[in-house]
């Protein structure tokens, strides 16, 4: 059955000048039509939403999350809680992602295969949920610190050992693979600029999901971990903190997506004052954020393409709570309104390697849309709002 949204000014994510008075026609789950509403022709029958004086914009795609993390101010607690409770958390927290207007996220990385259990829920309708794309478990080499996280890691060493690991996520039904290629931030062991994985060790797992048309996205915080995921063919670096020139202008050169995830220093540090985030991590966030933010300038004027992510489920990281990315490349200057839409729409989409799905309002897309009360370009703190958000439509069904 057809549906039209109609009155909105479009704001189609392709950082075009929004149309007012536009019309969205949706077949389905698949957009038919997209314009100016005297270009658009309505067939009769069909169901009219009236959205006049609004805001319409593409659904947005948060690229980095951890689905069973619920933002406990010390993560090593999540091991204490059962599978069981902390999937049906994630089934509630997916649900507030969806209302929040995020239609499609990508995982990476959860215990225990939980987000393919999720997955699963909301593709058969028993959740609500977005779109997910799910990576298993991280593959690491062996070192310090991974027990911290019970379940979370796939630990391989050498070329072999890590093209077994990846192929275990993938017959699992992982979407992506999720390498480490330095240590990290959040396990008492890491060391962020170290590098861990070898070139040929991330290139075996790279090929594995090249086989199966299946990116792999690289934890890398360190400037060699960061080329040695270049060179052995990753889609995205997450984090990127400590990047020098020469990996920035090799990303630019390869068409490497960097994922920021501004959020995780500014909850670590808002919240370390008076709560229980764990020493090291506030030690380890506090040296490096302030060089991540002049990465991240370094990385936009080197014309690489920034794809928004959150870290969503880290201290004090809420699920739900995802916009909060896209106002934070606008407050700190990084972008103007319109680029950080983009880089939630159809940049994320690119990055996440659905953008002929995704990611715009373009006919013959999925129609997932959001409708906001005002305008995000004037006030991006808006997407934080859920009384901004009259609605959201995920394949054509408003979420209700």
């Amino acid at each position: 059955m057809y549906k039209v949204l109609t009155g909105a000014t479009l704001i189609d994510g392709t950082g075009t000048i929004p149309v007012e008075n536009a019309v969205l026609l949706i077949n389905g789950d698949i957009i038919e039509a997209v314009g100016a509403k005297n270009e658009i022709p309505v067939p009769d029958g069909t169901e009219v939403i009236d959205v006049q004086g609004k805001y319409l914009l593409p659904g947005l795609i948060d690229t980095h999350i951890h689905m069973d993390l619920h933002g406990m101010a010390d993560t090593f607690q999540e091991n204490l809680v059962e599978d069981k409770l902390r999937t049906l958390r994630v089934a509630r927290e997916m649900e507030n992602t969806l209302r929040a207007g995020f239609t499609t996220i990508r995982n990476v990385g959860s215990v225990n295969y939980i987000d393919f259990a999720i997955k699963a829920g909301i593709e058969q309708g028993l959740v609500k949920g977005p779109r997910i794309l799910t990576s298993g478990r991280a593959i690491s080499m062996t070192c310090s610190g991974t027990e911290y996280f019970a379940g979370f890691y796939r630990l391989a060493d050498g070329p072999q050992e890590c093209r077994k690991a990846a192929r275990e996520q993938l017959k699992q039904g992982a979407d992506l693979l999720k390498v480490m290629a330095t240590g990290a931030i959040m396990n008492p062991g890491g060391v962020p600029g170290a590098p861990q994985l070898d070139v040929d060790e991330i290139k075996a797992v790279v090929d594995e999901g090249v086989k199966l048309g299946k990116h792999t996205a690289a934890h890398a915080h360190g400037a060699q971990g960061i080329i040695n995921s270049v060179l052995a063919g990753v889609r995205t670096i997450e984090h990127g903190t400590m990047a020098d020139n020469e990996a920035i202008a090799m990303m630019a050169d390869k068409g490497v997506f960097l994922v920021p995830t501004l959020m995780v220093h500014e909850c670590w540090i808002n919240h370390g004052k008076n709560q229980d985030v764990p020493k090291f991590m506030l030690e380890k966030s506090r040296s490096i954020e302030q060089q991540g933010r002049e990465v991240l300038h370094k990385a936009i004027a080197a014309g690489v393409r920034i794809a928004m992510g959150t870290d969503a489920g880290t201290n004090f990281n809420y699920h739900g709570k995802n916009s909060n990315e896209i106002i934070a490349y606008v407050k700190h200057g990084f972008m103007t309104p319109m680029e950080a839409l983009q880089s939630a729409t159809q940049t994320a989409a690119a990055a996440i390697d659905m953008d002929q799905q995704i990611g715009t309002l373009e006919q013959g897309k999925f129609a997932d849309c959001l409708v906001l009360e005002n305008n995000p370009l004037e006030d991006i703190n808006g997407l934080a709002d859920p009384q901004n958000i009259i609605m959201v439509i995920k394949g054509g069904l408003r979420v209700e």
